[in-house]
């Protein structure tokens, strides 16, 4: 299976680029597969990484799975089979991915959610910190 990104969905970049988003909260469940524009796998590796940051709701933005702050603003999201931006404006560090989204802002961070280079569980760790981080910003007036 390749990692490369497919075509992102212009509705998810849209989404991501508003200023205004209503609060969200719950976890919204999985779509069927055939309404999916994201690999189950990455789906899931984004449930692992969002889910133990205290308050994180998720909803599905043109079949791709969003990770918000209860307030509303987005903090995380993923589309194809490997493209996964965070809202953290930190470094990318190990998990700096090969390709860079244009049409954001610049606290959006690329980042490579199955970097080759790191164990499993440092990655997890480190994903995880990247959303709790995004988190936090969106805590902040």
């Amino acid at each position: 299976m390749s990692r490369e990104p497919t075509t992102l969905e212009p509705a998810l970049l849209e989404w991501l680029g508003r200023s205004e988003h209503l609060p969200v909260t719950g976890w919204e469940p999985d779509p069927p597969l055939d309404a999916l524009h994201c690999h189950p796998d990455l789906v899931a590796r984004l449930a692992e990484i969002a889910r133990p940051v205290r308050g994180t709701a998720r909803t599905f933005v043109a079949g791709c799975p969003v990770i918000h702050h209860p307030a509303g603003q987005p903090i995380a999201a993923a589309s194809g089979t490997s493209w996964l931006v965070v809202r953290s404006a930190q470094p990318a560090g190990a998990l700096a991915s090969h390709w860079h989204t244009n049409g954001l802002a610049p606290e959006w961070v690329d980042l490579d959610p199955f970097a080759p280079d790191v164990a499993l569980a440092r990655g997890i760790d480190l994903l995880r910190a990247q959303v709790a981080r995004a988190f936090e910003l969106a805590d902040s007036p």
